[in-house]
């Protein structure tokens, strides 16, 4: 009897104690796997008060259902996203993960300086017609150049990993693919036309714009606040191990699956160019500044019923 009574006390002040979890959805072989796998490694989650369950899935589009469906807590996705999901009724939010954004890599003996000189020429698109970075290089084009790119080159659209062979073998004189892929195909000798900085400053916007981060649901979040807050600067702490650590790294070396030095300290080189640490109003005023450009670009194909950028589809955390 004794024994007994001890054991359910030991369960209730386990089950007391327990952290909380949170489980976060991730493409099974995504980038967002390195940071996730540092913060775990280094008990992050632990030390912030919280558990965290990494949730692997096969595609962007599972990660959205996962979440959608209550599967996961938090996945990592674009506030365009966020943004036409609220304006359809859903209470979804956002904070930053990073500023990393694709750009026109060119193949290794394409000498064109401007987008101009891409006259007639093949140009791979990775993500589709209405991708972010797409439409944002069409207006700049139409701003800067009085044309639209599309009008420009011959545009082919494909999976990234497809554009990078391709631009790699000469077969594509570009593409504007994602940045993990843009840092693979930098190693091998290919070279960015234009970098987004400047065309984010054609816009009138200084600071780089993140167009992706942590993704959850409003309503649950502030009922339990300090949760995902807690999440977020694990997310920041593991940032800052990764951007001052080689050894860590090293260690997750693996996960990157690279196959020579050039790719991996290219890799390492385009993660830690789009670390973001800090988000505030001037960020927020700069993504309405975007969205109106993705708005007119990408029309309803696009922003679906979403008429402006709702300041409730960025979360502000609690210093």
């Amino acid at each position: 009897m004794f024994k007994i009574i001890f054991l359910t006390i030991c369960f209730l002040f386990t089950n007391l104690h327990a952290l909380e979890k949170l489980k976060v959805g991730v493409l099974a072989f995504g980038t967002v796997n390195w940071e996730l796998d540092v913060l775990k490694h280094n008990k992050l989650d632990i030390k912030n008060g919280f558990e965290l369950e990494v949730v692997k899935l096969a595609s962007k589009n599972a990660t959205s259902i996962a979440l959608q469906s209550g599967s996961v807590d938090i996945i990592v996705t674009d506030w365009v996203w966020v943004n036409t999901q609220r304006a359809n009724g859903g209470d979804y939010t956002l904070y930053p993960y990073s500023k990393a954004t694709g750009t026109l890599y060119l193949s290794k003996n394409n000498n064109a300086k401007t987008l101009l000189d891409l006259e007639g020429k093949n140009i791979g698109v990775a993500g589709g017609p209405v991708d972010k970075t797409w439409l944002i290089l069409r207006a700049y084009s139409k701003l800067k150049y009085g044309k639209d790119f599309k009008d420009i080159i011959n545009p082919t659209f494909a999976a990234p990993p497809i554009l990078l062979k391709k631009v790699l073998d000469g077969s594509l004189d570009g593409a504007l693919n994602f940045w993990h892929f843009n840092a693979k195909a930098k190693a091998k000798g290919a070279r960015a036309l234009i970098e987004m900085e400047e065309v984010f400053k054609s816009f009138g916007i200084v600071e780089d714009i993140p167009l992706i981060g942590w993704t959850f649901r409003r309503d649950l979040a502030l009922m339990d606040p300090r949760l995902y807050d807690s999440f977020i600067n694990a997310s920041k702490s593991a940032k800052k191990i990764l951007l001052k650590d080689d050894k860590e790294w090293d260690r997750i070396k693996p996960l990157m699956k690279v196959k020579d030095e050039a790719t991996f300290n290219s890799l390492k080189e385009g993660y830690k160019n789009g670390v973001i640490l800090k988000f505030d109003e001037k960020n927020i005023e700069d993504s309405k500044k975007i969205f109106k450009v993705l708005q007119e670009q990408g029309g309803k194909k696009l922003v679906k019923n979403s008429k402006e950028l709702d300041p409730k589809t960025f979360w502000e955390i609690n210093k």
